[in-house]
């Protein structure tokens, strides 16, 4: 399989709108991973946040009552706090309802068959046959050098044709990886990144070097730079880790 062939079989766009009127509202991307033999969905937390349900994009085949969904629940998050020595019970619930951050980083374990399907595609230079989603794993991860290239995919630019929505597929690539910024690995893009709207709705995004493997999720850019952030997936790492050990999971 081609780096961009696994760049977008790998990228799974997520929805999230009211389920009681499943038209999405919020756009963006992620993907599944393998992890000691359990199956975990991974996106960005402010992809998935708020009161609406996430659902991922299945690419079965549509109805008179639009794409069929499917729906993703028991996300995990974290918050940030500061500890200080000799806290009482009353100053650590305050603390509670006010983080210092929450990471921005999101999972769930896929506990049932899910069926998400690729559509073939045509790149031009390239192209996709149609076929299953591809899930990678965990054995595959690798911390980011300035020695080989990045890139992820995602669907940009949503419009509605009645009710059938619409998105432009776009593959962001030569990304060269700059520097790392606690969370975050901070990637260049070939060029000066003009307008936010050919980004938004790549959140989530496994960023993946030239050899396939998963550094990080695209999570956020700076218009009138070439810098694209990541968050790092050796911290993801980390994170599911606790959650498993401490039974979130």
């Amino acid at each position: 399989m081609y780096i961009e062939e696994l760049r977008i079989k790998s990228s799974i766009q997520v929805f999230t709108a009211d389920p009681a009127n499943p038209k999405p509202e919020g756009f963006g991307s992620g993907c599944l991973v393998k992890y000691l033999d359990r199956l975990f969905f991974i996106s960005v937390f402010h992809v998935t946040r708020g009161e609406l349900t996430t659902f991922l994009e299945t690419n079965l085949q549509s109805s008179k009552e639009g794409t069929p969904l499917a729906p993703i629940g028991g996300l995990c998050s974290f918050d940030l706090f500061k500890l200080t020595e000799g806290i009482d019970i009353k100053e650590f619930e305050d603390l509670l309802q006010n983080p210092l951050e929450t990471l921005d980083i999101t999972f769930a374990e896929i506990k049932h068959p899910i069926e998400l399907l690729q559509p073939a595609m045509d790149f031009g230079f390239f192209k996709i046959e149609a076929g299953p989603k591809v899930q990678l794993y965990i054995e595959n991860v690798a911390e980011p050098n300035k020695e080989t290239t990045y890139g992820f995919y995602g669907k940009v630019k949503p419009k509605y044709k009645g009710i059938y929505l619409e998105m432009t597929p776009t593959l962001k690539d030569r990304l060269k990886f700059y520097r790392t910024n606690k969370y975050f690995h901070i990637f260049l893009a070939p060029e000066i990144i003009k307008d936010k709207a050919d980004y938004q709705g790549c959140s989530g995004a496994p960023i993946l070097d030239d050899d396939g493997n998963l550094v990080a999720l695209a999570c956020q850019i700076r218009v009138g730079t070439k810098m694209i952030y990541g968050f790092s997936i050796q911290e993801c790492i980390k994170l599911l880790k606790i959650s498993l050990d401490t039974g979130m999971l």
